[in-house]
């Protein structure tokens, strides 16, 4: 209910905007237009906010599990119990990237996506130590904006693979000729630099920093959480995977590597650098021992 009450006072601006430019362009074909684009920005933020996490989900194929007595249903469940909230929806990818990521708008509407790879590399505690990060993120309210983030700077990135498949089909070359690589990278060279600008506005790293210490204040193991990173950490950086960049801050992890793409013997950028919002693993390994020293103090301190 309160949602609702929100994008009813939400509208309001946007009545009186529309009223207002009436009032002053009269009822010619410029005041329709501009009524026509605050409606159209209305639905389409209201499109978002209710469906960026369903968006989210099928982008990536991901099967919710129907199964209540698996493993990792029983370790989301119990985070979700420390954290307050109630469990959300767990589902699966069949990806070989090892990560996981929240979506939904609030904890009710929440999913957490797991692929299959994060499974195989991690033990049980690693697995729930990443778990609670995201249970935290859910907590937070930090998926709401993550989804509806990724989304719209997705679709803006999207458009670099609808050219570049495009040119093949409108046969400017096969997917290793020179011809659709380059226009690959001239469309990449527009709507990255966008997009990543509009992310980078919009998420911020802190939240990363908070869901780590608070996750490792919940489950109060530390050093699961550091295990977990330098893991994936070295997986990550031993492998290149496909993946659109305007997604990557809803990861635990960047998976992305500064590599160059070499057209025609050119060495271009890949803009994966503006697309950065995780801190660097290093950093948040030291900001986790520093904490687990300071925890480590307080406990001698007790016992005194």
């Amino acid at each position: 209910m309160k949602h609702y009450l929100w994008w009813i006072l939400l509208a309001l601006p946007l009545v009186i905007a529309s009223w207002i430019f009436l009032r002053v362009l009269g009822r010619g074909f410029l005041a329709f237009i501009f009524v026509a684009f605050f409606v159209l920005v209305y639905l389409i933020a209201l499109l978002l906010f209710f469906f960026a996490d369903r968006i989210l989900l099928r982008w990536y194929h991901a099967n919710e599990l129907r199964d209540e007595k698996a493993p990792i249903y029983e370790l989301v469940r119990r985070g979700a119990q420390k954290a307050g909230i109630p469990a959300p929806r767990v589902c699966i990818v069949d990806s070989a990237m090892p990560t996981a990521f929240a979506t939904g708008r609030s904890p009710v509407c929440a999913s957490i996506v797991v692929t299959k790879a994060l499974l195989e590399v991690l033990d049980r505690e690693e697995l729930e130590a990443v778990l609670m990060h995201e249970l935290v993120l859910i907590k937070n309210g930090d998926t709401r904006l993550g989804s509806m983030v990724a989304v719209i700077s997705g679709l803006l990135t999207g458009l670099v693979t609808v050219a570049f498949w495009c040119s093949i089909f409108t046969g400017f070359g096969q997917e290793d000729d020179p011809a659709p690589n380059l226009i690959k990278f001239f469309v990449t060279s527009l709507v990255a630099p966008a997009a990543a600008l509009f992310i980078q506005l919009m998420i911020t790293p802190a939240r990363v920093y908070r869901a780590d210490e608070e996750s490792v204040r919940l489950y109060g193991k530390s050093d699961s959480l550091i295990h977990a990173l330098e893991k994936l950490e070295q997986r990550l950086s031993s492998a290149t995977y496909e993946v659109n960049p305007s997604h990557v801050h809803l990861f635990f992890m960047n998976p992305l590597h500064d590599d160059d793409v070499v057209v025609m013997d050119f060495h271009l950028p890949t803009y994966h650098f503006l697309f950065r919002t995780h801190p660097s693993t290093q950093r948040r390994l030291t900001a986790l021992q520093v904490l687990q020293a300071n925890k480590s103090e307080e406990v001698i301190r007790q016992c005194k």
